[in-house]
């Protein structure tokens, strides 16, 4: 019999792409913290049906019992080596060379020629979806960007040995993310629920009035900490650095993963006896959980809205940061890394 103590299942989620594996992982994680079978499916809004089959199934047969089975319907047209070939030349020609984007009606043309077998578009957009991929809009990527050197800062272990002061254990660490966004009047409108032949407007302010938010986030912890400020320098970067200081634990150690900005120095952290700071490689905010986090606050709490002024915008950032952090399991859900994960 399968038991739920040894999964890690923050981690299992974190990596799961499948919506549904996903709903089932989280539901198991909620037992395992104590909720009953009643309050997981409330919490997921699922049956109570569901929730208990899926348990029986894993205690059953593990993690793999909560795996899909294949379903009955027409076969596919194309053989596994087929689709895999397929499947290649998709993520190869995504994005052309000289420009541009692959579009089905290729595919279409692709099918036809390689295989020798008809399908329409319609049955090309199906097809990709059951091969994996989802019609979504690319992130911006630097020309200078290099992978290599952002999956060597991910052996993120050996970065913290080399940083932190010598009688610090790993396992007395707490590893803090910490950026700096801009909010202000050139607001940012969103996607939203509309009848269908209708396109709705949301305002968007064309002043200038703005205020910056420092934020950090522990996504072992759940803490958190900001700071609003008019500006951004090396003397408010010191004053939240204070803040986050004083939230580190007796103890402890923060080490404090920022970008390369200017006033991002690591000098100051010698002014703290409990902290640390490391950069990231250059050009690579992806490797920031918190910048997820100025996403959430700007699609959540801030987007489609006017601000009268400084002090309007300074309220409202103050309120959908807390919005935020009222919950500490979305700020770990949201910000939480394997790679961070040292001295266990």
């Amino acid at each position: 019999m399968f038991t739920l103590k040894s999964i890690d299942f923050k981690s299992l989620i974190a990596k799961e792409t499948n919506g549904r594996m996903r709903v089932r992982l989280m539901a198991l994680s909620h037992i395992k913290d104590g909720a009953n079978n009643t309050q997981t499916a409330r919490n997921l809004h699922i049956s109570r049906r569901i929730v208990n089959d899926w348990v029986k199934r894993f205690h059953e047969q593990g993690l793999d019992g909560l795996k899909e089975k294949p379903r009955s319907g027409r076969p596919c047209a194309l053989d596994q080596q087929q689709l895999t070939q397929l499947s290649e030349y998709i993520s190869q020609n995504s994005i052309k060379e000289n420009g541009g984007r692959l579009k089905a009606q290729t595919l279409v043309t692709y099918i036809a020629q390689e295989f020798n077998i008809e399908y329409t578009i319609f049955n090309v957009y199906r097809l990709l979806h059951q091969l994996g991929f989802s019609w979504i809009t690319s992130r911006s990527r630097h020309p200078k960007q290099s992978k290599e050197i952002q999956e060597n800062f991910k052996k993120f272990e050996m970065e913290m040995i080399l940083t932190i002061p010598w009688n610090v254990r790993l396992e007395n660490v707490d590893v803090w993310f910490q950026d700096e966004a801009r909010f202000g009047q050139q607001n940012t409108t969103t996607r939203l629920w509309a009848e269908k032949g209708t396109r709705p407007r949301a305002v968007k302010q064309q002043q200038f009035e703005y205020a910056y938010l420092f934020g950090a986030v522990c996504p072992a912890t759940g803490e958190t900490e900001a700071l609003i400020a008019p500006c951004m320098n090396m003397d408010v970067m010191e004053k939240h650095l204070t803040l986050i200081a004083k939230r580190i634990p007796k103890g402890r150690h923060g080490v404090i993963v920022v970008d390369g900005a200017a006033w991002h120095q690591i000098h100051l952290a010698d002014k703290f006896d409990n902290l640390s700071i490391i950069k990231l490689p250059p050009y690579s905010p992806e490797l920031n959980p918190i910048e997820q986090v100025w996403q959430w606050i700007r699609q959540n709490e801030l987007a489609n809205r006017c601000f009268k002024g400084y002090d309007d915008i300074v309220e409202e950032c103050s309120r959908a940061w807390n919005a935020f952090i009222s919950d500490a399991s979305r700020v770990m859900k949201l910000c939480f890394r394997d790679w961070i994960q040292v001295g266990t």
